[in-house]
């Protein structure tokens, strides 16, 4: 059985040596693990190389679940390991955190779209999530809840999500949140009774809450011939941009708006 030095050990170890072979050790760590290199990157050259893996890290998660060829894997072993890596290269950083919100909006459009996902990855994308809400309730100010509040609550709104209870999961993950205010009036998201594109609805939610408010508040009503408030809208994407589709909060007729 090997017998691996602890680091407590190591570091004794490595105050014993020179700067050179401090050097050379770095460097031969460095060209066998690319964990290792990945991780001394970041700490010589920083954040630009930090969003340079998180990016990377983000086309191997869609990547497992929308191919450039081929049918999706849906690899649990790689979704973990990616998520593994960046807990360790981003530690002390939000990317760890939104590397996991963006699985989970993956998987959740995958699952829109396919109604249906392997049970093992299934579990991983409810058991995320759940650490998502598990993070944030050890949050002592509502800040990180605040910048994903929007992304969080489209996640368990996606329809479609029925298949092996992944809805009541999440739905039971998202009740557990201490920053949600339960009594709250129903936002733009819950008048969105059928989200036709879970890639429209993630593009809406990167238009600026008071922006998103002057959109659904802004709406030409063919029959009152005049701006009303869009209800009960869908949200589609077209060549044009974004567009909701739903009813004028006045007369009840068909109206859309276009956002580009």
């Amino acid at each position: 059985m090997i017998v691996l030095l602890t680091p407590i050990k190591i570091k004794r170890k490595l105050s014993e040596c020179s700067k050179d072979e401090l050097i050379e050790l770095l460097y031969e760590a460095v060209k066998a693990n690319k964990d290792t290199q990945a991780y001394v990157s970041v700490k010589l050259e920083g954040e630009p190389v930090l969003l340079e893996i998180v990016d990377a890290s983000k086309e191997r998660i869609y990547k497992e679940f929308y191919p450039t060829r081929g049918f999706p894997k849906l690899r649990v072993s790689k979704i973990e390991q990616v998520l593994s890596e960046i807990k360790t290269i981003g530690k002390g950083t939000i990317w760890p955190f939104e590397l996991r919100v963006y699985f989970c909006e993956v998987a959740v459009q995958y699952i829109h779209e396919q109604a249906d996902i392997f049970e093992d990855m299934g579990d991983c994308f409810t058991e995320t999530y759940e650490e998502v809400v598990q993070i944030l309730n050890k949050e002592k100010k509502p800040d990180l809840y605040e910048k994903y509040k929007d992304r969080l609550k489209a996640i368990v709104h996606t329809p479609g999500c029925e298949c092996w209870g992944i809805h009541d999961s999440l739905e039971g993950s998202y009740s557990d949140l201490k920053w949600v205010d339960h009594d709250e009036e129903e936002d733009d998201l819950d008048h969105a009774s059928s989200v036709i594109s879970y890639a429209a609805m993630s593009k809406w939610l990167k238009v600026p809450e008071d922006a998103r408010q002057k959109y659904i508040s802004n709406v030409w009503c063919g029959r009152c011939l005049g701006t009303t408030t869009i209800r009960d809208f869908s949200i589609q994407l077209d060549t044009y941009g974004i567009i909701l589709q739903g009813s004028c909060s006045n007369c009840g007729h068909q109206v859309a708006r276009v956002i580009e």
